[in-house]
């Protein structure tokens, strides 16, 4: 179960896709895919009938469980469901803080236009439907703490994916 909660009833189908030690889970909306859940994973899966982003994100999970992050394909993303303050928010992280970089609540505050607000950049960052593609995990409290992983795998998950990614927690990735 996705500890994020949904903006919908159920979803139109499921897909799993895993390359340990990672796993999503894409929750798709009428041809949108509306949620990703992120865990842990012990073994490789892919369906035979794979959508071709759940093919997308498999080979993305491949290589950065191997140790190159490499950018996610282009995926139907569902933005219009999401809040206009948090689309601005996620936005600005998923196009301006790539692998190996990180950002604080407040730097990623005024990356999306709304300098000082912190606070409610991290409320939006536990609310993020698309972990992993929106890269939540890389945004740290101030000074570089790795700190605010709502993902059930917690705080060592986060520290998981900067690590995969040759981020450094901390001493922030800059």
């Amino acid at each position: 179960m996705c500890r994020a909660k949904r903006t919908f009833s159920s979803p139109d189908r499921e897909e799993l896709v895993a390359a340990p030690p990672l796993s999503l889970r894409i929750l798709w909306r009428d041809g949108w895919i509306a949620q990703l859940c992120l865990g842990r994973a012990e073994v490789d899966t892919l369906a035979p009938d794979a959508s071709d982003a759940a093919r997308g994100l498999h080979a993305a999970l491949r290589s950065l469980a191997a140790g190159r992050p490499e950018a996610f394909p282009p995926l139907p993303l569902d933005w219009e469901r999401v809040p206009p303050f948090s689309r601005k928010v996620l936005r600005a992280l998923y196009e301006h803080v790539p692998a190996g970089v990180t950002v604080t609540y407040g730097e990623l505050a005024a990356l999306a236009g709304e300098g000082g607000k912190a606070r409610a950049v991290g409320q939006v960052m536990a609310r993020n439907p698309w972990p992993l593609v929106v890269p939540c995990h890389r945004v740290l409290g101030g000074g570089g703490a790795l700190t605010g992983y709502t993902n059930p795998h917690g705080l060592d998950l986060k520290a998981l994916l900067l690590s995969l990614e040759g981020a450094h927690p901390a001493g922030g990735g800059r």
